[in-house]
């Protein structure tokens, strides 16, 4: 918004000349590209440092099995890009509310919480804390303005996660960038075209509806 009224000023100073004021829009708009690209690298390079620095505070013994079965270690974490990372909190199946750092990579979204200084993956109620993006539905959680459900639609067992951001527009903004990245992922593997057809899509969400009904058992 900013840039659009300082260069709609500039241009308006030019407005008894239409070929400067043409030429001078194509050269604001050559400087809003540069500007955008440096902007871009600049992001890229903190998410880079940011990843390193969880990376450095994991702890080298910390593993998590995945609900696929593969196992996701510390080394893991460098095979990525970083796309968000902050604080959330993890509720359980009896109710209670544990702080993590939520850590969204390209594919894979890490719950990780602190212990002696160090990072390890977050445990709850024998759950994977570590979730593939591929086929996540996320939802908001009914009646709970901060609540959002993680739910990973495999061949069986659907499994759910339900996460709490600290405000509404927190969660939004957590379910918008998960959202998006699951979007990206799709593209990137099928080249644009989607990953699952309008048929695909109504049963994992009825199995979605149908996992959210079911009351969560105490582990």
């Amino acid at each position: 918004m900013m840039w659009r009224v300082i260069k709609n000023r500039i241009i308006l100073s030019f407005q008894d000349n239409e070929v400067e004021q043409e030429d001078l829009s194509q050269s604001l708009s050559l400087v809003k590209d540069v500007i955008g690209a440096v902007d871009s690298k600049v992001a890229s390079y903190e998410k880079k440092v940011r990843l390193n620095e969880i990376y450095t505070k994991t702890d080298s013994k910390s593993i998590m099995r995945m609900k696929s079965g593969q196992m996701f270690a510390k080394e893991d974490l460098k095979r990525k890009k970083l796309v968000r990372d902050g604080s959330v909190f993890l509720k359980s199946a009896a109710g209670r509310l544990k702080e993590v750092q939520a850590v969204l990579l390209s594919d894979i979204l890490v719950f990780l919480q602190e212990k002696d200084q160090k990072y390890i993956f977050a445990s709850l109620d024998q759950k994977s804390t570590v979730i593939s993006l591929k086929k996540l539905i996320v939802r908001e959680v009914a009646h709970e303005e901060k609540g959002l459900f993680l739910i990973s639609m495999g061949m069986k067992d659907p499994e759910m996660v339900e996460v709490h951001a600290s405000s509404k527009e927190e969660r939004n903004s957590w379910i918008q960038i998960i959202q998006d990245t699951i979007n990206t992922l799709n593209r990137d593997e099928d080249e644009g075209i989607p990953s699952e057809n309008e048929e695909e899509k109504k049963i994992m969400d009825a199995k979605a509806r149908e996992l959210k009904g079911k009351p969560l058992a105490v582990v």
